[in-house]
């Protein structure tokens, strides 16, 4: 499993700022670096995932996850703009607030995280499963909790944003059949 060593969580953490200061406007940037400043803590020391063999299941996973979803959605965006094939239905605003959130319902609710460390060693070790869902929550899926989130918040996006978000998981997530 990796270890970032506590430097990297905090470079990542200033990173992410650095992305919402360089990328989002308005009210909307307003809002999400107080939303932000709540989770900070959280954020920084969240996993991406609960088991070994999916992405990023380590203290500090969940931002590496997001800013590499969004540095790459950014050359993919930028590559379109090249080939001339964006549209004018999303801009590079859009495009890093939907890859910066894409998972943030991972973080988990107002009061309680989304994951929390497995106790135990049976399935940590037999099964890779390091993280399990903290069960105070309410059921929702990643992509409900993080619209969710960010209602709470007071951070406004338009449709296509909204779309990106909900279908973020594909076919993988039922309802999106």
């Amino acid at each position: 499993m990796k270890k970032l060593t506590a430097e990297q969580i905090q470079m990542n953490w200033e990173t992410l700022m650095d992305v919402i200061d360089k990328h989002i406007s308005g009210d909307r940037k307003e809002n999400l670096l107080k939303m932000y400043d709540d989770f900070k803590d959280r954020m920084m020391f969240a996993p991406a995932s609960g088991i070994v063999y999916y992405h990023n299941a380590f203290p500090g996973g969940y931002l590496c996850h997001i800013l590499n979803v969004t540095r790459f959605a950014l050359k993919i965006y930028r590559l379109y703009e090249e080939l001339e094939l964006h549209t004018s239905e999303y801009d590079e605003e859009a495009i890093v607030f939907c890859a910066l959130h894409h998972d943030l319902g991972k973080v988990g609710n107002l009061e309680y995280d989304y994951y929390i460390p497995n106790e135990s060693d049976w399935h940590r070790i037999n099964q890779g499963k390091m993280y399990d869902y903290d069960k105070r929550l309410h059921y929702m899926t990643v992509t409900d909790r993080a619209v969710w989130l960010l209602s709470q918040f007071d951070i406004k996006m338009n449709e296509v944003e909204y779309l990106a978000l909900r279908l973020t998981d594909g076919m993988n997530e039922k309802a999106n059949k």
